[in-house]
């Protein structure tokens, strides 16, 4: 998004999917000013494991007999919800936001855009096994990216004319998870980046895609936080790279010949990502995150 923001692509509209939903809200608050991206930076970089997965002994017990929905509790990821959004309710953010989550009951795949702001980003990152579950609107969800809630369609609804895809990535050149909370977040982005190239390929609305190549090799597991530093100075290092080159804004019909390169998983270190999408359009500019 520093990048983006760089070279004057500022987003109207965002969107968010697990962490993704995290930092969706954070920007959509004040915007994506510079001092706000900033701030984003120094967050992550300050963030340890821990300030999210709070080990609780007993309630790994717990979860292991059915007493616990989850291993981690949910409070501290509110706490930081909390104490950095700056607003309560989708309503009081300057830019347009939404969130996905996923009805553990009944499958369904769900945007939020509305209500309070905590629980929806909540439920977006709430993994499976790890995070609770929370109830909204009569429904139980989680993260976002078990299920397939249209992102694209969604910024298409919105009048943006031109969509930034900036994936994550996931850790190709890491060695296997070795904990449960490794395992979990591993697994959800490999379904998060399978969903994504299947989401691309079947897009046939009018935006114009741009799809920035993810960190590869990444060898950072998901669940090790001391390495944000040198992954944020890789990725603004990548996708200023990827900006300057004039090729990068596709039309989906060059895009989806060009798909196999772009966004597969068929190499050993050659493929897309999930994760964070940023849709920008011209006069009306979106984020999916």
């Amino acid at each position: 998004m520093t990048a983006l923001h760089e070279h004057g692509i500022d987003p109207d509209v965002l969107v968010g999917t697990s962490v993704g939903a995290v930092n969706a809200a954070y920007l959509a608050g004040p915007g994506t000013t510079g001092q706000r991206l900033t701030s984003l930076a120094a967050l992550w970089t300050g963030m340890r494991r821990q300030d999210v997965f709070v080990a609780e002994p007993r309630r790994w017990v717990r979860a292991a007999v059915g007493g616990a929905p989850s291993m981690f509790s949910s409070r501290p990821l509110r706490l930081l919800l909390t104490t950095h959004l700056g607003y309560e309710a989708f309503e009081g953010a300057r830019l347009g936001l939404a969130v996905t989550a996923t009805d553990i009951v009944t499958g369904a795949a769900l945007l939020l855009d509305s209500g309070p702001v905590v629980d929806a980003v909540a439920a977006s990152a709430a993994v499976p096994g790890m995070l609770p579950p929370v109830r909204r609107g009569g429904r139980t969800l989680v993260d976002g990216a078990i299920g397939h809630a249209g992102a694209l369609a969604y910024a298409d609804a919105h009048g943006v004319a031109d969509i930034y895809l900036l994936p994550a990535g996931y850790p190709c050149a890491a060695p296997p998870p070795a904990t449960a909370l490794g395992v979990g977040l591993t697994a959800l982005n490999l379904l998060l980046h399978r969903q994504l190239v299947q989401e691309v390929r079947a897009y046939a609305g009018p935006a114009r895609l741009h799809i920035a190549p993810p960190l590869c090799p990444l060898a950072t597991s998901s669940a090790d936080f001391t390495h944000a530093n040198t992954l944020i100075r890789r990725a603004l290092t990548s996708t200023r790279h990827w900006l300057d080159q004039p090729a990068h804004a596709t039309t989906i019909a060059t895009q989806n010949a060009g798909a196999a390169s772009v966004l597969a998983i068929h190499g050993p270190h050659h493929h897309a990502a999930p994760p964070i999408t940023r849709a920008v359009s011209a006069p009306m500019k979106g984020t999916l995150a």
